[in-house]
């Protein structure tokens, strides 16, 4: 029985990917994440509804992001039972798996396209698997969504390398150009994206073999793509930053535009980032040992400690004479040296957890023959057995993807939700009337001992002003901090008046009361 012919293969492989992906997705449950109730659902529905002027800071510092990415789960959540959206978003995974199965054939040198598509294909399987990718499927993350510009854009790079190296200068300029959209949206949409736009940037810079003047058209050519798509993507927000607080990136990098609705600070967060030289120089290793060092939660995965070992080794094994495999191998170290730098946080390295299998099979076509294949995929499989997959908070499947229940509420046209505390909440809004009005006047971004911030001032301006029912929404483990900070403003809680409100992704019971001036 003859085979069957090999675009049939690749097409049955490219069509099971994302549906096993939304499968896994409904194994694994519903997401329930700290981000989704956060912001992810939140800062999608105020775009959609007007809310996003509306309401103050009910996301706390992510109430700054911009909302794009989350709009079409927001669309869906309340069109669409949650397993449905879980199995499309699991679905998205599935389309790494192709980029990454293209992005493999386009570099191994094997002779055999057979061989070659199986190869790229269990290469690429291997990278999806990976402990962070694996555990983000069916969730609002979006980390294995925005790995998909730059994987995207690493295959359009490398399948036209010849031609941007030695082609005609306009083909050439092309080239580069188209290849700069697919990351460039991915960076406008999520900035996390940052360190590898750099990377390969500037990798592409180093590692094209053509004169100087050629390479510095190249990249021009390619910056101009990454920022066309990224103003398409995020240039509406930076705009709308730029125009209310004087920050395109608010709030972050304050200390450099000076916004006076900040600190004078980056607002990053730095909790993750090594705090010494043995841990800066040697970070994949302790983080590897001990997940905890770059990540909210445990798990163990060798694929970016296998990079940071062997990367350094490729040059002897010849990866340099291979230019192409030598600039994807130097976008990688360059973007981890930029995550180090700006994040250290490993959920946004997730990409460079996708690449690894890939990129060690490239390192080891530089061994003897006999020990290339056998050896590159020696080590690939002993990464994956030895993955124990992160757990994010996962739920039993309900009806919508964000159910909550409420307690009566007098008078809502004339209301006002006065929100403080730590814990998300922004997710039970949108089961609110949508004439109540939110305030969180006291979270990650609004510390109440801030007096010089302006949120501070108008949202007490706000309160003092109104004239209908004030409420007070928090989770019961807050109840106490709650009350002091309600105090500090001349409010107090009515504790005969409160409600329970309930969320099957919730993280307890919240309450509803009424709040009244002193």
């Amino acid at each position: 029985m003859s085979r069957l012919p090999l675009h049939s293969v690749r097409l049955s492989f490219f069509i099971s990917a994302p549906v096993l992906c939304g499968l896994l997705a409904l194994a694994l449950g519903m997401d329930g994440s700290w981000d989704l109730r956060n912001y992810h659902y939140y800062n999608g529905w105020a775009l959609l509804t007007g809310h996003m002027g509306r309401d103050l800071l009910v996301s706390q510092t992510p109430s700054f992001y911009n909302p794009l990415l989350d709009l079409p789960f927001a669309w869906a959540a309340g069109r669409f039972n949650a397993r449905i959206i879980s199995f499309g978003l699991g679905a998205l995974h599935g389309l790494d798996f192709i980029l990454l199965t293209r992005l493999a054939e386009s570099l191994l040198a094997l002779p055999d396209p057979r061989r070659k598509l199986y190869i790229s294909a269990t290469l690429a399987a291997a990278g999806c698997g990976g402990a962070v990718a694996l555990s983000e499927v069916g969730t609002v993350f979006y980390d294995n969504v925005t790995s998909l510009g730059l994987i995207g854009t690493l295959l359009l790079l490398v399948r036209r390398w010849d031609r941007m190296a030695q082609g005609d200068r306009l083909d050439a300029a092309k080239c580069a150009l188209w290849a700069g959209l697919p990351l460039g949206l991915a960076f406008g949409l999520k900035q996390t994206m940052i360190p590898f736009v750099a990377g390969t940037g500037l990798a592409l810079l180093i590692a094209l073999p053509a004169p100087f003047s050629r390479r510095i058209a190249v990249c021009l050519c390619f910056g101009a793509g990454l920022a066309l798509t990224m103003l398409i993507g995020g240039g509406f927000w930076m705009l709308h930053l730029w125009h209310d607080y004087g920050n395109p990136l608010f709030p972050y990098f304050n200390e450099i535009f000076h916004s006076p609705w900040g600190q004078a600070g980056d607002y990053r967060d730095v909790y993750y980032q090594p705090k010494d030289w043995l841990h800066r120089i040697f970070f994949p290793v302790f983080f590897t040992i001990d997940s905890r060092v770059a990540a909210e939660v445990p798990f163990f995965d060798a694929r970016v400690l296998a990079l940071f070992l062997l990367i350094p080794l490729s040059p002897l094994l010849g990866a340099h004479k291979r230019p192409r495999t030598a600039f994807l191998l130097l976008s990688i170290a360059l973007a981890y040296v930029a995550w180090l730098k700006l994040f250290s946080i490993y959920r946004y390295l997730v990409v460079l957890e996708m690449l690894a299998p890939l990129a060690v099979m490239l390192i080891c076509e530089g061994l003897p023959k006999r020990l290339a294949l056998n050896g590159g995929l020696a080590v690939v499989f002993l990464l994956c057995v030895t993955t124990r997959p992160a757990e994010w908070i996962r739920m039993p499947f309900s009806e919508r993807p964000v159910g909550v229940s409420l307690p009566p509420i007098e008078d809502p046209d004339h209301s006002m939700v006065l929100i403080a505390g730590h814990e998300p909440l922004s997710f039970l809004i949108p089961a609110f009337p949508e004439t109540m009005q939110f305030l969180r006047i006291d979270s990650t971004f609004t510390n109440p001992d801030q007096t010089g911030v302006p949120f501070n001032r108008l949202m007490k301006e706000r309160i003092d002003a109104h004239q209908g029912p004030l409420l007070a929404l928090f989770i019961q483990i807050e109840r106490h901090d709650v009350i002091k900070r309600l105090g500090n403003d001349g409010l107090a809680l009515v504790p005969e008046s409160c409600g329970v409100v309930t969320s099957p992704i919730g993280a307890g019971d919240y309450s509803l009361c009424a709040v009244v001036r002193q």
